[in-house]
């Protein structure tokens, strides 16, 4: 015959366990509605995007294979937000129930924290290496490790640079680029932000959150650019989204080597 003391110790286990369901169900939940947030800000910015295009459309002054790429995007983008929905509402199911019966008269103080954390220090460090005019250093590449994102490389040469955005991962660069012509050279700033086309859609919708924590310490730059192919990440096509950005070059068109 089981003891009053071992019945105790049993039932406390069911208890623990049916608590640990409701914290895993309350963190699904919070990651879920942020992730969500994000993706409908991001859904926004394309479509205004799409609805310039479609303005310029009408005046024939765009090309048509453009549009019909980002009309691309924004489908891909809602079916994102379609499968988070639905993956919530499908994890939703876990035993609340059998939770709520087991939690009568009792609370769970503990408090559900999904932040990705940074490593400040050697963020901070690449970051004003590459904003240093005493230093070679031309760009910085931030990545992700485990729940931390870290700077992951830093170097002078553009082709090294193209090399480290794989497709299944997601990331982060920082850049330093020589603008203008031979009467007004000056350095211009870019941050990109790379999600590989075989990121997973719950990644893919974190990107906008974590993207606004590492923005914490990268804050100073011209131009920002979100990439999902390796053929967008063109040092030419960067020079030309900072030179719109920052107005026009005057020049004889003679430069200095």
């Amino acid at each position: 015959m089981a003891s009053p003391f071992a019945d105790h110790v049993e039932g406390y286990k069911v208890f623990q366990d049916q608590i640990d369901k409701l914290t895993d169900a309350q963190t699904l939940i919070i990651t879920k509605f942020d992730n969500l947030m994000a993706n409908m800000n991001e859904l926004r910015e394309v479509l205004g995007g799409i609805s310039d295009k479609i303005v310029l459309l009408e005046e024939g002054a765009t090309d048509r294979r453009k549009l019909k790429a980002d009309i691309q995007v924004l489908k891909t983008r809602i079916d994102d937000l379609y499968a988070i929905v639905k993956d919530g509402k499908d994890s939703g199911s876990t035993d609340i129930q059998d939770v709520e019966s087991c939690h009568s008269g009792f609370s769970n103080s503990s408090k559900v924290t999904m932040t990705t954390g940074l490593d400040r220090e050697t963020i901070r460090a690449a970051y004003e290496d590459v904003r240093s005019d005493t230093t070679p250093t031309e760009w910085a590449v931030f990545k992700f490790e485990g729940a931390r994102i870290v700077c992951s490389a830093r170097g002078s040469d553009f082709t090294e640079f193209r090399t480290q955005f794989s497709d299944d991962e997601r990331a982060f660069g920082y850049l330093r680029l020589q603008m203008g012509d031979e009467m007004s050279k000056r350095k211009k700033f870019m941050f990109m932000t790379w999600v590989g086309p075989n990121v997973s859609v719950i990644n893919r919708a974190k990107m906008s959150t974590d993207k606004a924590i590492i923005k914490d310490i990268i804050s100073n730059f011209a131009v920002e650019l979100q990439l999902e192919n390796q053929s967008e990440i063109d040092i030419d096509q960067f020079k030309d989204a900072l030179n719109r950005a920052g107005g026009a070059n005057y020049g004889t068109g003679v430069r200095d080597l």
